[in-house]
């Protein structure tokens, strides 16, 4: 999907090549914050979902970025290794707070379902990110139908507020499984 007039490419370059990163801007007048949203692993930044929650969010004066990850842009099916993940999502912050100005005042991180789960690694992993919180849509709590291979051991080291929001039928994990963990 290309940009519209309203949104703008942003290119991230990352160590095996460069990723495509779209910037919708705020509605005027914006609340002077970013919010960076990956993917999740079975559609890119094109998907409906992700364009229709950017539009939404940007309307409501957020500066919105979502950005492909690698094996996305590469026109892959499966995701790459969480490092690789990882590295991506640390390079798209980066970039944002250098071209995208709200970026450096208020920085929130998350993502749709993988997208959030690669984001919460990274927030996890560096406690002196230069990030105000996190947004979490459908968080991958466990695979569908083995609740016992939780991912969540990480969370709890997130010294950030964090948004989830989790639809009670959620085959990867509900409100109710989740609530334990970030009581």
């Amino acid at each position: 999907m290309k940009p519209s007039k309203r949104q703008s490419e942003l290119k991230v370059t990352l160590a095996t090549g460069a990723i495509t990163a779209l910037v919708y801007p705020a509605a005027a007048p914006g609340i002077g914050a970013a919010l960076i949203l990956g993917h999740g692993a079975g559609a890119g930044q094109d998907s409906r979902f992700m364009v229709d929650t950017s539009r939404a969010l940007s309307n409501l004066g957020l500066d919105l970025v979502t950005f492909n990850f690698p094996y996305t842009e590469q026109g892959r099916r499966i995701p790459d290794r969480a490092p690789l993940l990882e590295a991506c999502y640390r390079s798209t912050i980066e970039t944002v707070r250098r071209e995208v100005v709200t970026a450096r005042r208020h920085l929130f991180i998350g993502g749709k379902s993988m997208g959030g789960r690669i984001a919460t690694n990274v927030a996890a992993a560096d406690s002196e990110l230069p990030i105000e919180g996190l947004v979490l849509l459908g968080y991958p709590l466990h695979p569908p139908g083995r609740p016992e291979q939780r991912r969540d051991k990480h969370l709890p080291s997130i010294q950030r507020p964090m948004l989830i929001v989790q639809g009670g039928r959620d085959a990867f994990g509900t409100p109710a499984e989740l609530e334990p963990i970030l009581a």
